[in-house]
């Protein structure tokens, strides 16, 4: 019986409407990837849609040389805001999609001379999400962000730890 009692309180705790995550995100842009760490934090509206917000950090910086001149570059920070569609195929394994916006502070340096400034712009990917423990869960995803006003684009991949609660 006390069995059945801890088992209802996991798949309770498992289902609880908010989630906090931190991980390591990997942003590929044309010439440099930068690692950033990631945290987020989530709400579950209902069990298929919820709202997520992320806040990377940059962890380092980046070089690139054009002939002769080495160009040095990190992320600052980042923050995005996203609504999100999630697929439950099981007790334990879900799918979702995401879409949003976000907002890069960026730095560079180039023959002593240093650059700040920030790219904005549309988010969007999907991934899957594991609990392997109650409230506890690993999430794979991929982001793809298209800034806007030809700053670019990039691909991101992530993985992270996520409680719920």
């Amino acid at each position: 019986m006390s069995s059945i009692a801890v088992l209802a309180g996991a798949a309770s705790a498992q289902e609880g409407p908010f989630r906090l995550g931190a991980g390591y995100q990997a942003i590929d842009t044309d010439g440099a990837t930068y690692d950033t760490l990631t945290l987020r934090g989530s709400y579950d509206i209902t069990p298929i849609f919820s709202v997520e917000g992320d806040l990377l950090f940059g962890l380092g910086d980046e070089s690139t040389t054009f002939g002769a001149t080495t160009i040095t570059s990190e992320i600052d920070y980042g923050v995005g805001i996203y609504g999100v569609a999630r697929l439950p195929l099981n007790d334990q394994f879900s799918v979702f999609a995401r879409g949003g916006y976000t907002y890069f502070d960026v730095s560079a340096s180039a023959a002593g001379i240093a650059f700040s400034g920030d790219v904005d712009g549309w988010a969007f990917g999907g991934g899957a999400e594991w609990a392997f423990a109650g409230p506890n869960a690993i999430r794979v995803d991929y982001t793809r962000y298209d800034f806007v006003n030809g700053n670019g684009n990039a691909d991101a991949f992530g993985i992270s730890y996520v409680r719920r609660f």
